[in-house]
Formats: C-alpha cells, sequence, structure tokens
C-alpha cells in the first residue's frame, strides 16, 4: 500500500503530464494540428471557417487549461473555479472524442482492420481520460 508521500508524489507526476499534454495539445492546435479531440471536432462540424474558430477556440481553452493545471501543482488553487471549469470542458470533448473517434470515426471500432492497434489507441485515450478525471480537483 502506497503512503501519504508516495500518493502526491504519483499525483504530482500525474498532474505534470497531464499540465503538459494539454498545454502541447493546445499549442499543437493553435498551429493548424491537434491531438484526439481536436480532430473529433474536425470531423463533427462540416464548415471549414466555423471550424477554424471552434479548433482554435478549443485549443486557447486547452492551453490555459495545461498551464493551470501545471501552475496548480506548483502554487495550488488560486485561479478558483476557472481551472476547473477549463479542465470539465476538456473532460466533455475528450469523451465525446473518444466516442466519435474510437467507435464512429474513419479509424474508430465499425471501420477497424486491426483490433490490436484499435485497442492500444483506445487505451491511451481511456488513459488521457483517466488521468484528466482524476487530477480535475
Amino acid at each position: 500500500m502506497a503512503n501519504k508521500k508516495q500518493v502526491a508524489l504519483f499525483w504530482t507526476i500525474l498532474n505534470l503530464a497531464v499540465g503538459c499534454f494539454l498545454a502541447i495539445g493546445g499549442i499543437y492546435a493553435l498551429q493548424g494540428g491537434g491531438d484526439s479531440a481536436v480532430d473529433a471536432l474536425k470531423d463533427l462540424i462540416g464548415d471549414r471557417s466555423v471550424e477554424k474558430i471552434v479548433v482554435m477556440v478549443f485549443g486557447v481553452i486547452e492551453l490555459l487549461s495545461g498551464i493551470f493545471i501545471i501552475l496548480q501543482t506548483f502554487i495550488g488553487d488560486r485561479f478558483g473555479s476557472l481551472g476547473s471549469i477549463l479542465k470539465l470542458v476538456i473532460i466533455i470533448v475528450w469523451i465525446v472524442a473518444i466516442v466519435l473517434g474510437d467507435f464512429f470515426g474513419p479509424a474508430g471500432l465499425f471501420h477497424v482492420k486491426d483490433i490490436l492497434k484499435w485497442l492500444y489507441l483506445f487505451a491511451q485515450h481511456l488513459i488521457v481520460l483517466g488521468a484528466l478525471l482524476v487530477t480535475r480537483d
């Protein structure tokens, strides 16, 4: 059984990993790329101009959320509920991304050719979702 110091260390590592993941994903989205959540948003929205705006807004939210998570690790919850609200938005979009991308998307379960590759990617997405949920407070 892990003691309190080990749990605190594990929570810190997980928080930093999630914060970096989101911050880098936000930067990537602002540069025109994106992670699985951005890909799901692009698949969901048909209009190119609206898609670009939504992706940019989500990229900013993802970047800010990542920065808040990293800062929260070191200075505590000084931002109040703003960081929690941003993280909730990320969690909701990530769940939508899992459903749309991993089940209904072009490489989703219903169109899969390599089940092991699909399971591996699905597991990665669930790990990120789990980390987001565990570190949300």
